[in-house]
């Protein structure tokens, strides 16, 4: 059972057994920190157990051949996502992901990493998605398996409820993807490391829902299911977005396609030139100099039988249309959870920017039993989690103190008011050096974020031209 104990003065909480939902990036990063203030305690302060829906670690970097995605056209709310989840690809076995052929990261490895665990010196610049892959691989090996938890693949987490009394716990319902067999486990406290990617956020365009249930001869998919350019080899293609997966898409497809046509989010040309260009790729860098892409505004219309654009213009329906438009900020498997103390339940609210009521973007403000790690967008994820795992780990120790419940809902609601709520960019290593001040003395592994690793960040755009040429 959780000890819970709330006072004037804050919430003081002491969690054994605890959950962690994923065993990608985030998930092995908190089994890591999680583990090892295990290993440093004397008795172990915790028992920890990963559930992961997977039979591999390494979550949406596990590539998959192709791509048996569900999802609906427009996607744009979670109350949009079907119930049925993804089928597995028939070649691994493995649930598809984000990851396409040529696939490089849109960050320099040394930014990239864990910290103090760099990359193969042979790795690339910026690595392909095998190279990530095979660096989680490591990762585990090293610093993750030596431990003692409790891994349990194979296993989909499908509902989690919260039961203040008698004894404070929380319920999880599995299920056995394998086998198809279900089952109901406990635990004092909850942390959800299944990331942001996972559900296609497809935005509710005018005429986009009567053109997705009508007969066409124009293909719709989500950049999820995209894999090669071969696939769309002499087709006229547009792709709907301009960030880093629809600028990286469109130029691999100027190399196969008949055509590529490419949509901003911009409504105007002033917007376009608004973006900060050390967070901003560039659109038609390195394409096939015979088939540049041709750009537009935003998309403001889909007809029967054109698409039409923020500034009046209009192409006739393509072949295909890849929405590189994001993802929804979604768990399925949370509903509403219940106050630390049974008074009341709230129901947790996600949309397609993040996770609402969160005490520092991370710990839930109502019932803080219960985290969900890798919220903030435009951010470097891979030290992130450490430094928030790092940050629970002695919340769910008594470490720490956190405010009233009160106090930590106003401030979670103050955090994300206003445009751009959960974008948190080059803020990102106060924000870490603000968890890992919380912790203080009773940390011995992370300290404050060097200097360099933000500058080094924002020259992101400038070394994927040197070292990729986009």
């Amino acid at each position: 059972m959780a000890a819970v104990d709330i006072t004037d003065e804050g919430v003081r909480l002491a969690a054994r057994r605890i959950c962690i939902v994923g065993a990608g990036a985030a998930g092995l990063a908190a089994t890591r920190v999680f583990a090892e203030q295990n290993a440093s305690s004397d008795p172990p302060p915790f028992d920890i157990t990963v559930l992961e829906r997977n039979r591999v670690i390494g979550g949406l970097w596990n590539y998959t051949d192709t791509a048996p995605c569900r999802y609906n056209v427009p996607q744009s709310t979670p109350s949009d996502i079907p119930a049925a989840t993804d089928r597995r690809c028939p070649q691994t076995n493995s649930f598809p992901t984000p990851m396409y052929e040529h696939l490089h990261t849109n960050l320099p490895k040394d930014v990239m990493q864990f910290p103090g665990t760099p990359f193969p010196s042979d790795a690339d610049e910026f690595p392909t998605h095998t190279q990530v892959r095979e660096y989680l691989d490591a990762y585990a090996r090293a610093h993750v398996f030596p431990h003692k938890f409790n891994l349990q693949l194979d296993t989909e987490v499908t509902r989690i409820e919260y039961h203040p009394r008698p004894q404070a716990h929380w319920t999880c319902a599995v299920r056995n993807v394998a086998t198809n067999t279900t089952s109901v486990l406990e635990f004092d406290a909850v942390l959800v490391c299944t990331g942001r990617v996972n559900y296609p956020l497809i935005p509710e365009i005018p005429g986009l829902r009567a053109l997705a249930q009508a007969p066409r001869d124009c293909t719709l998919m989500h950049a999820k299911e995209y894999r090669r350019a071969q696939t769309f080899a002499g087709q006229t293609v547009l792709v709907v977005g301009a960030a880093s997966s629809g600028t990286d898409i469109a130029r691999q497809l100027s190399f196969a396609a008949k055509r590529v046509h490419i949509a901003s989010a911009d409504a105007s040309p002033e917007a376009a030139a608004a973006r900060d260009p050390r967070m901003t790729p560039v659109v038609g860098a390195a394409c096939n100099p015979q088939n540049p892409l041709v750009t537009h505004l935003r998309v403001t219309r889909f007809a029967p039988d054109r698409v039409w654009f923020a500034d009046g213009s209009h192409i006739p329906l393509p072949d295909a249309i890849v929405f590189a438009t994001g993802y929804m900020c979604a768990f399925p498997f949370i509903d509403e959870v219940a106050s630390l103390d049974g008074t009341h339940s709230a129901r947790f609210t996600t949309d397609s920017q993040g996770v609402y009521d969160l005490f520092e973007l991370l710990v839930y403000a109502f019932n803080p039993l219960l985290a969900v790690l890798g919220v903030p967008d435009k951010v470097v994820p891979f030290p992130l989690y450490e430094y928030q795992a790092a940050y629970l780990a002695h919340v769910y120790q008594g470490h720490i103190t956190l405010p009233p419940v009160a106090e930590m809902a106003q401030q979670a609601r103050a955090a994300v008011a206003g445009p751009d709520a959960f974008t948190m960019k080059y803020q990102q290593a106060a924000y870490m050096d603000r968890l890992i001040d919380r912790v203080g003395a009773h940390q011995s592994r992370l300290g404050h974020v060097p200097d360099h690793w933000t500058e080094r960040w924002k020259q992101t755009v400038q070394l994927r031209k040197q070292h990729l040429g986009y």
